[in-house]
């Protein structure tokens, strides 16, 4: 590959430039001929990944009313089928929306949003075409023989329903995708009206719109990465104006839901592992709210659920989710039990207000994904369906939790999985995964695609390095900003842990970061390059002083208060000693294989050329730099299950193929 990009740096930006075009066939050109060896075990690899689970599978079904809903994957397709049937199981099913129909034709496709209307008769959906999050949206009618599709003004990032089923809400998106106004619809005679019912005009927040679980209220919260501002609407009065429930105080965090009298918030404020406080619905900004549940210091809460009879709060200790059920009734709480000492937890789609029953779902390195049904009463989980995986047994792998001392004396908890037997002689080859950004919790859950690494010899390890949420709120603190160092020092200090301990060499220590784990993985070779024999960075976060520089970008501004401005001298220098395009050196880099995405909105693909070039420029001749971009894809990758499955290949082909020689 051709190195030098100083003469294209004027419009490396611009996407309809030839000469970028150029370039990025060049870079794909150039990957596909050096990873053409590969191309057997890709093969070899894409089929054992396909036929290990189930290609055509149902999501459980979800009750809302007189309709469950669900979801179905067929064989052959790359897309889910959503579908609904009456819940007394009179009548056939009925056609909801087919992503596959809607994907057809366009080389990128995303659905986002999909929400029922209240009286079951029609839906909103949001498609991106693109791979930039600029959601087109649609409203289709569900019933009568048309099933009529109509299109909404504007670029979305979220919607909600009034209970009146003809007024809705969405979240408008400006030039730099973010969501800054609240845009109220009317649907009459075969038309949408709008109204602008709130516009955020400070640019460091952006907008999240909510229905409470009660569906009496709808939340509007305007947040910057460490302060929110809440406001209400009333679901039932469509005409209803809307009302401030938390003014916005810096660093005060604000999460609001409803039951009966009162509103239930979730706040950081003179709690900085966060309490739950009650606000009365006919003076929510009562200076002296009641306290719910009060804050402890080695709880974090991470979310709350409200029913009719009970609440459901998910809480984060010693790096672990925990279920805690409060019985509105008597005030009784207890804790569910879970059946392994490392595991997952998440939301489950919980639309009946008015049950006994709490969903979640559940994972851990050695059980694939499930979906259980909790009986509050009965104080007993129900299995209600497991991702089935073909020749897994659970039995044959084994799990640690470790806790490692980073060079401050912070033990930094390091989750690894592989199988039973492994001999401990610095034989095996291994994969570093880390993240460590944004507050952002790395779970140790279940991949069947990674039992093609385990399954030869393989060690999985997750850095659950500073930065990130999974030790609260000041985990996330003392791993930003002016601190970021910390996340990078952590990650190290877990990759000689692996070294030394026997799991792995330098010479079959393989690393892999996404997005801001980019970053993380680009730093970390960069204090310590002959520790890593491969990487593997997905649109990696590698240019950060001047991205953080640069205000036209759609996420710049926000970004300040998670990594510093470099309009700041002080920040400047921060970031510049470690941000990777700035930090190029001459010697052997580790095997790079960078993925990005053409239409990125928040890691621009130019990041990725620019550190490849600097790399081929400065560093010593024999480092590989592979460069793959996709030219139909954006942040998250790709979308088309079957294009994942392949790309998963492609990644894991090199990986083996550089650290099993």
């Amino acid at each position: 590959m051709t190195k030098g990009i100083s003469t294209l740096n004027p419009r490396l930006r611009d996407r309809d430039d030839p000469r970028v075009r150029a370039l990025v066939d060049a870079e794909n050109s150039y990957a596909e001929t050096r990873l053409e060896q590969t191309n057997p075990l890709r093969q070899q690899l894409y089929e054992e990944m396909v036929d290990r689970v189930e290609l055509s599978r149902q999501t459980v079904p979800v009750r809302d009313g007189l309709f469950e809903y669900y979801s179905r994957n067929e064989e052959d397709k790359p897309y889910p089928i959503h579908w609904r049937r009456r819940f007394d199981r009179q009548g056939s099913e009925e056609l909801v929306l087919d992503e596959n129909d809607l994907a057809r034709g366009n080389a990128y496709f995303a659905l986002e949003f999909l929400q029922v209307s209240p009286d079951h008769r029609r839906c909103i959906f949001g498609v991106d075409t693109a791979g930039d999050e600029r959601f087109a949206l649609f409203v289709k009618e569900l019933t009568g023989s048309q099933s009529a599709v109509t299109t909404v003004e504007g670029a979305a990032a979220g919607v909600a329903w009034a209970n009146d089923s003809r007024t809705f809400y969405s979240l408008r998106l400006d030039e730099r995708n973010r969501p800054h106004q609240l845009v109220r619809h009317r649907l009459a005679n075969g038309s949408i009206s709008e109204e602008i019912v709130f516009e955020e005009t400070d640019e460091t927040f952006r907008l999240r719109l909510s229905r409470t679980e009660s569906s009496q209220f709808l939340i509007l919260t305007s947040w910057a990465h460490d302060t929110t501002e809440l406001h209400y609407l009333n679901a039932d009065q469509p005409e209803a104006r809307l009302t401030l429930l938390r003014r916005r105080q810096p660093g005060v965090e604000a999460y609001a839901t409803h039951h009966g009298q009162a509103f239930y918030i979730l706040t950081n404020e003179n709690a900085p592992t966060k309490r739950i406080v009650t606000a009365p619905i006919h003076n929510p900004g009562v200076s002296n709210p009641r306290a719910f549940l009060d804050a402890r210091p080695d709880v974090e809460i991470s979310y709350m659920q409200a029913y009719a009879d009970f609440f459901v709060v998910c809480e984060r200790k010693d790096g672990l989710s925990q279920l805690r059920i409060i019985d509105l009734r008597t005030g009784h709480h207890h804790l569910v039990s879970l059946p392994e000492p490392v595991y997952a937890i998440y939301p489950e789609d919980n639309r009946n207000f008015d049950t006994s029953i709490h969903r979640f779902g559940y994972s851990s390195l050695t059980a694939p994904y499930s979906v259980y049904d909790y009986d509050i009463g009965g104080r007993h989980a129900v299995l209600c369906q497991q991702l089935t995986v073909r020749g897994f047994d659970a039995n044959a792998y084994r799990t640690e939790r470790i806790l490692v001392p980073s060079p401050d004396g912070v033990r930094v908890p390091l989750s690894l999985v592989y199988r039973e037997g492994l001999q401990r002689d610095g034989s095996h080859a291994a994969l570093l995964y880390g993240y460590g950004a944004y507050g952002y919790c790395v779970e140790a859950e279940f991949s069947s695609v990674r039992l093609s690494l385990l399954d030869r010899g393989f060690v999985y390890a997750i850095a659950h390095v500073r930065g990130g949420g999974e030790l609260g709120q000041d985990w996330h603190t003392h791993g930003k900003g002016r601190l970021k160092h910390n996340s990078f020092n952590d990650f190290v200090a877990c990759a000689e842990y692996l070294v030394r301990e026997g799991y792995t060499s330098p010479e079959r220590l393989g690393t892999m970061g996404e997005s801001a784990g980019g970053l993380l993985v680009a730093a970390a070779i960069n204090k310590r390059p002959n520790l890593f024999a491969a990487a593997v960075l997905d649109n990696p976060f590698v240019d950060v002083v001047d991205t953080l520089g640069d205000e036209t970008l759609p996420f710049t501004i926000s970004e300040w208060k998670e990594w510093g401005n470099p309009s700041d001298p002080d920040d400047y220098a921060y970031l510049r000693s470690y941000s990777p395009c700035d930090n190029v050196r001459d010697w052997k880099y580790p095997s790079l294989l960078i993925l990005c995405s053409f239409n990125d909105p928040r890691v621009p693909y130019w990041e990725a050329l620019k550190w490849a070039a600097l790399i081929r420029d400065v560093a010593r001749t024999e480092t590989e730099v592979l460069l793959k971009i996709r030219v139909n894809g954006g942040h998250q990758g790709v979308t088309d299950r079957f294009e994942e499955v392949n790309e998963w290949a492609l990644i894991y082909a090199f990986l083996l193929e550089r650290l099993l020689k």
